[in-house]
């Protein structure tokens, strides 16, 4: 009896192991929700994940200053299988166009209490809000994350969309400067 008792607890255990290990990926999750504001790492040294879309800003836009617009090509690095992106990161991407789109913007850096330098001069915007009080260790060359969230909106089409982001930037503290390279979905 012993013995049977022995083998039903090895194979549950065994059946509850293969079971961890086949379970499915959860989609991004939105780290401006009210429960999980808390829990968002700041200047986290930046890994992408393979289930994020990638996004490269060329040129790279160094220190930038808050409310000033920066003309940049916004480009897929790399796009994963929709299935594991939340619905704003595909509507994103979508409105990049697809895994290989790239779109030529005005990127807008907003900060909280102060206005912009005027509207810039294309028809797609790219607007970047950053969690107030987010500082960069300068002291650390290397990439950096900063949380925050990006609007997109195409004033031809009037169309709009907004997600949660991180902001990639390479800090290169000998130079003492910020180059805000990518954006994380």
């Amino acid at each position: 009896m012993n013995g049977i008792f022995l083998l039903l607890v090895l194979l549950t255990s065994a059946v509850s192991t293969s079971a961890m290990a086949v379970l499915p990926r959860m989609k991004t999750s939105n780290v401006h929700s009210t429960a999980l504001e808390g829990l968002a790492k700041r200047n986290a040294t930046a890994t992408a994940n393979v289930d994020q879309l990638q996004l490269n800003i060329n040129p790279n836009i160094i220190n930038p200053d808050c409310g000033g617009i920066y003309p940049a090509n916004i480009n897929v690095q790399y796009a994963p299988d929709p299935f594991y992106l939340s619905s704003a990161c595909q509507s994103v991407l979508n409105f990049i166009g697809g895994n290989k789109g790239n779109k030529n913007v005005d990127v807008i850096f907003t900060c909280l209490g102060q206005s912009t330098n005027g509207s810039g001069s294309r028809d797609i915007k790219v607007i970047i809000n950053t969690a107030g009080g987010t500082v960069l260790n300068g002291a650390n060359s290397g990439l950096q994350e900063i949380v925050g969230s990006m609007e997109m909106m195409d004033e031809t089409t009037k169309s709009f969309l907004s997600a949660s982001i991180e902001v990639v930037v390479k800090v290169d503290a000998s130079a003492g400067t910020q180059a805000y390279q990518y954006i994380y979905c």
